[in-house]
């Protein structure tokens, strides 16, 4: 019995593993105070990788576009990012696969973004 176990997880397969996410706290702000951000990500299947905290601004239907605020190299990202005006912000995670010289990056795994209230 012993050697069919043995046997079974030798032939089975290797998966990679990966993660991302993204908190941000208060989750409701008021305008010229900071929300501070903190973005993590990895995959065990690249070998550099940089992650990127990205901002957006505005309203549903009406969002301005992605930016960057924070970027890593070690997987963990963090920014204090002041709220200007009132409406919502929106922040997510994006990690991002490079080659040994940071170049060609491809995106490799976006999480879902998380929404910061800003109100006077």
């Amino acid at each position: 019995m012993l050697g069919v176990a043995s046997a079974a997880l030798a032939v089975s397969q290797a998966f990679a593993k990966g993660d991302i996410s993204i908190q941000a706290t208060p989750h409701t702000v008021h305008a010229g105070h900071v929300v501070k951000v903190r973005g993590q990500g990895d995959d065990d299947a690249e070998w550099y990788t940089i992650l990127a905290i990205q901002e957006r601004s505005g309203r549903s239907g009406h969002w301005g576009h992605w930016h960057a605020v924070a970027r890593s190299f070690n997987g963990n990202a963090r920014a204090n990012v002041k709220a200007t005006r009132t409406g919502e912000l929106q922040f997510r995670s994006v990690l991002y696969s490079t080659d040994a010289h940071h170049r060609h990056a491809k995106t490799d795994r976006i999480s879902a973004p998380v929404t910061i209230r800003v109100v006077r």
